[in-house]
Order: structure tokens, then C-alpha cells, then sequence
């Protein structure tokens, strides 16, 4: 059988006695093309790959919270900065945009917007005259007792049927992959 593309898969053939090739297929743009058939019977199940799960719930988890979240009118970024100020009262925007792994000018530039719309307080670093501190206002902490009802009502949907003791367990397993990786992260600083 000659050499040649089939399926769209450029092939060579090797003759079993001699152990030589045989009629060396060419790609179209004239180059030789070789192509061993190495079909690997132990093909990652992305599906199964921890990795793929925990950027796909991430990924699907946000979606289908920004679409409930919509009416508050909110972005994502911005109920995220005010979830992150919750979480670190007080902070700098610099270190705000750590948190956030963003760039200190994207920070800065929602800090502007939502300190404009009455979400949060800028107020001036006692011990650095270049850095703001962050605080959320009144207003932004009933919008944030919304957002964290409706992430309950999400996270207890997408949690269906899976009992009480395994959610426990999946979130210390989580809690651990957590660890590690910032302890491999601190390793490496």
C-alpha cells in the first residue's frame, strides 16, 4: 500500500522485511512529512483531570452568578473588588489588585468609579502618602448582604445531591490542594 494522506493524516509506510520506508508522503507545501501512527490508548480524560473540573465549575459558577447578580447593576469586576474590600477591610488599592491579579491602574480606576457611585471611601495611608485605604460604605454593604444571599442560593444549587458529610470533605480536600499550592508558591518566592 502506498505511502500518502488519508483522513487527513500524512502516513509512511515501512516495508517489514527490510525494515526501509516506503514511498514518503509529501505535505502540501512540499516539505517531507513523516507521521508514525502513535495512538495512545491512555488519552487524559479531560473531564476527570482536577485541573479542567476546578476551572470549569470556576468558569460556569461566575457565569450563572453574574447573570443573577445583573439587576443590582454591578459588573463582575466591580462586585468582585467589593467582595475582596469585605474580605480585607482597610487595605491598599496595591494591595487590592494583588488580591485581585490585576494591574494597581485597574484597581485604581474602579476605586475612582465606585468611590464616585458611593460604594466605597478612599481614605489617605496614615504611613504612605501615596496609598489609599479602602473601606465600603453602608450602601455597599447591603448590596454585598444581596450578592451573599444569592451566592448561598447558587452554591446550595449547584451542590445538589451530593450529602452533607461529602460537601464537608470536598472542601477540606479543597482547602488542602489550596495549601499547597500557596506553600509551593511561597517556596518558589
Amino acid at each position: 500500500m502506498p505511502g500518502g494522506m488519508r483522513g487527513g493524516r500524512l502516513r509512511i509506510e515501512f516495508d517489514v522485511k527490510s525494515g526501509k520506508k516506503r514511498n514518503p508522503a509529501l505535505a502540501p507545501d512540499g516539505k517531507l512529512a513523516y507521521q508514525l501512527r502513535l495512538v495512545s490508548s491512555s488519552r487524559p480524560n479531560l473531564e476527570r483531570n482536577v485541573g479542567v473540573l476546578l476551572a470549569d465549575i470556576n468558569r460556569l459558577a461566575r457565569k450563572e452568578f453574574d447573570r443573577r447578580v445583573r439587576d443590582l447593576g454591578l459588573t463582575r469586576a466591580q462586585w468582585l473588588f467589593l467582595l475582596y474590600l469585605r474580605r480585607h477591610p482597610g487595605c491598599t488599592q496595591s494591595d487590592l489588585a494583588e488580591l485581585l491579579q490585576v494591574e494597581k491602574i485597574s484597581v485604581s480606576r474602579q476605586a475612582d468609579r465606585l468611590d464616585r457611585a458611593g460604594w466605597i471611601r478612599r481614605t489617605d495611608d496614615a504611613a504612605d502618602a501615596r496609598a489609599y485605604r479602602l473601606e465600603l460604605t453602608p450602601r455597599a454593604a447591603r448590596v454585598i448582604a444581596q450578592l451573599d444571599d444569592r451566592a448561598n442560593r447558587l452554591r446550595s444549587e449547584y451542590l445538589t445531591g451530593i450529602p452533607a458529610g461529602r460537601r464537608a470533605a470536598l472542601v477540606d480536600d479543597l482547602a488542602t490542594i489550596k495549601a499547597n499550592l500557596l506553600q509551593l508558591e511561597a517556596q518558589s518566592a
